[in-house]
């Protein structure tokens, strides 16, 4: 029985350098889907995680473009895991674009929102259509869960701004996808 050693070391997200008997490599991309540059040449690697399947190709071989292709599938998959995490970064929340851009006061020349767009700002009652819709402490997928709701569950709609509406169910005071919320009660 021969003696075997690995260590990983995260440099960056996506970049990790491992260590093993055989010497050092690097990898890059996300864990299941990267690329391994070592002393042995490039490969690619890309898995579905949970199912055991897993695809691994040298590059510059006959398999190097399959290799690439279940590469660019696999970073395909992961983005679809993670997607939430990605449309953080990529699309700033309303709550970062007030941080960012001060308030301005209106001038002799500023157009008025029409009624119809502009945020609702009174308190109503609303119905929960979905069981397990969850009440968040922010208007984001990823923000943390406060409670979840159950189907025909009575809120009280205290704002809503685009996909998102700030609601309060007893002394909860969060925020909730505005399709999950109905004007009458859930069949």
């Amino acid at each position: 029985m021969g003696f075997r050693f690995q260590k990983r070391l995260s440099i960056l997200p996506g970049v990790r350098v491992n260590f093993s008997k055989g010497g050092v490599s690097t990898s890059l991309g996300p864990r299941g889907a990267d690329v391994n540059i070592g002393r042995s040449g490039v490969t690619t690697n890309a898995g579905i995680p949970g199912t055991g399947l897993s695809y691994r190709s040298k590059l510059g071989g006959h398999g190097g473009k399959l290799g690439i292709l279940a590469l660019i599938v696999g970073l395909g998959f992961w983005a679809f895991q993670h997607f939430a995490k990605i449309e953080k970064m990529i699309a700033p929340q309303a709550s970062d674009i007030a941080r960012i851009r001060p308030a301005q006061t209106p001038t002799a020349h500023a157009v008025q929102v029409a009624p119809a767009l502009a945020p609702q700002t009174t308190a109503s009652v609303r119905y929960v259509h979905r069981a397990g819709s969850v009440l968040r402490d922010s208007e984001s997928l990823s923000g943390k869960s406060l409670k979840k709701e159950a189907k025909g569950a009575q809120v009280t709609l205290l704002e809503s701004d685009g996909a998102w509406a700030k609601v309060q169910d007893g002394e909860i005071v969060g925020w909730m996808r505005l399709s999950v919320l109905g004007a009458v009660p859930p069949d």
